[in-house]
């Protein structure tokens, strides 16, 4: 029952901390604000500024107090921002509760991983890491639907009052609910995170595949905006960016142990890299909505095991610092993709874009090549 309620409350927190990060991204064309594209980049590089700003300390605080009153005090960050973006809407406002919304959420995925490697053994980690990774495909899912029906059906601030609400009741549960974990004793020293060939390969083949994530998830709703020209149907094919993701993250911990972590890399991003690059070749709504399909069935393998990987390499100790680390890289590719993206669509075209970051997905592998297990897990 104790496993049970660690998985409902890290994955329900991390399904929250990834719906507030796209929110904006689907708002923006709705909202009375009528954004440029380069003030959305601004709004998108000042949050993921905050969140990876607080990767290193949260992660290793995970390590060392309770988890579940820093996982309280997150969401209850997230809870107090998203009610300042709906009912101040100005756009310097939108620019520092999108910084602080970034600063609160980022603490939710280290803390959670932390919780998960430290409530189940080897054996049971990769279909627990499977089930908790289900929150980012359906978050995807339901941000595509839930956030246009709000926006369009009462107003465009209802979807930060809903995250605001939501983010509440979430973080009562925690404090409740969650176990009081045991903590490490020992110090843990950074320097011996950073040593790690293992940390560092993950976290730079991880800036590269996220960078095209990132990029993919904030600026292709705009782009379906232009080709289908209608709110409802883009949103629906954004959505299929992670509809299949909801079964191939159960599929991801049996995948996980049956190939290892690093060959289940090479051969996900392979697939996910060539079907990015399909984006740049077709305009045919039913070809990029059955591409969208394969797209998140391929990517949602990959992020449970990102999540098993830096937990096997921190182990139950130092699960959070390694955490915390990796994700410090992953999470800086969405600053970068702020930038990227717009130069490319205003100088060439989103045909270019979706080139671009398939290019990168397929460096990425030169690194997930290079990770070393004692045993390629499991």
């Amino acid at each position: 029952m104790k496993g049970k309620r660690v998985i409902f409350l890290s994955a329900s927190s991390f399904f929250l901390s990834y719906f507030s990060r796209v929110a904006w991204s689907i708002v923006a064309p709705l909202s009375t604000l009528k954004t440029t594209t380069t003030e959305d980049s601004i709004i998108f590089a000042l949050f993921f500024l905050g969140y990876i700003l607080i990767q290193i300390p949260s992660g290793t605080l995970a390590d060392r107090i309770s988890a579940k009153r820093l996982l309280f005090l997150s969401l209850l960050g997230v809870a107090v921002t998203s009610f300042v973006s709906a009912t101040f809407p100005l756009i310097t406002v939108e620019y520092l509760a999108s910084f602080l919304m970034g600063f609160s959420a980022g603490w939710i995925y280290p803390i959670t991983v932390k919780l998960l490697s430290t409530s189940f053994d080897d054996k049971d980690l990769p279909i627990a890491m499977s089930i908790y990774s289900m929150a980012w495909p359906l978050s995807i899912v339901a941000s595509g639907i839930v956030i246009p029906f709000l926006a369009l059906t009462f107003s465009w601030e209802f979807s930060f009052y809903f995250i605001s609400v939501f983010s509440i009741i979430l973080g009562i549960l925690a404090l409740l609910y969650l176990p009081s974990l045991k903590l490490t004793k020992s110090i843990i020293k950074f320097k011996d995170v950073i040593r790690d060939k293992n940390s560092i390969y993950i976290s730079i083949g991880g800036f590269l595949f996220y960078l095209t994530y990132w990029v993919l998830v904030l600026y292709l709703y705009k782009y379906l905006l232009g080709v289908v020209r209608n709110e409802y149907v883009a949103g629906i094919i954004y959505s299929l960016t992670a509809l299949t993701g909801i079964f191939s993250t159960i599929l991801a911990g049996y995948i996980i142990k049956s190939l290892g972590v690093k060959r289940t890399f090479l051969l996900f991003i392979s697939l996910y890299s060539f079907s990015l690059l399909i984006f740049s070749f077709t305009k045919n709504v039913m070809v990029i909505g059955i591409d969208a399909l394969a797209l998140g069935f391929f990517r949602f393998i990959i992020t449970p095991t990102s999540s098993t990987a830096v937990a096997v390499i921190g182990g139950k100790e130092r699960s959070g610092s390694v955490t915390g680390f990796a994700n410090f890289f992953w999470q800086s590719s969405g600053i970068v993709g702020s930038i990227i993206a717009p130069l490319l669509i205003n100088l060439f075209t989103y045909t270019y874009l979706w080139t671009f970051i398939s290019v990168l997905s397929f460096l990425s592998l030169i690194f997930y090549y290079k990770l070393k297990f004692m045993r390629d897990y499991l």
